[in-house]
């Protein structure tokens, strides 16, 4: 297992905002909420390797807005690092919810989520079509609804 470091990000960067549109491809949309969130990065080494976006939407829940690794650090735990940083982030901060948001089309994140005990709870038809400029193609299928999933902890 790697060491890493996660902490707040003070100043976001570049990098930061690049990490982001990994996981966001719409400027617009990340820019509707990285300056309300809570903001972190996770350092392997010294290098920001993730990047994490959290929002409360209600009296008890957390909303992980954006969670992104950078590619070549996928399938090393480092994302599965970064929920249970959300998941201790929520406890000590006295939320019982998280909640999170993916794309129809997104496999794997539908995977990775499910796998760390998130329910599908919402479908929001045509969520991508409504507030996405520019369409977004997975695995050759334009995304058009949004999956919500939701643990509680």
């Amino acid at each position: 297992m790697m060491s890493l470091i996660i902490q707040k990000i003070k100043t976001i960067t570049t990098q930061h905002f690049s990490l982001l549109k990994q996981a966001d491809p719409d400027e617009d949309m990340i820019n509707s909420y990285i300056y309300r969130a809570f903001l972190f990065e996770c350092l392997y080494n010294n290098k920001i390797v993730g990047v994490l976006a959290l929002n409360q939407t209600k009296e008890n829940t957390l909303e992980i807005l954006n969670i992104s690794v950078l590619e070549e650090y996928q399938h090393q735990g480092i994302g599965s690092s970064l929920l249970v940083f959300t998941e201790n982030f929520a406890k000590e901060n006295h939320y019982s919810t998280l909640e999170v948001c993916t794309g129809s089309t997104s496999i794997w994140q539908l995977y990775f989520y499910q796998k760390h005990g998130f329910r599908i709870t919402d479908i929001q038809t045509d969520y991508f079509l409504k507030n996405y400029s520019t369409p977004i193609f997975e695995h050759g299928i334009q995304l058009k609804d949004q999956l919500c999933l939701k643990k509680e902890i």
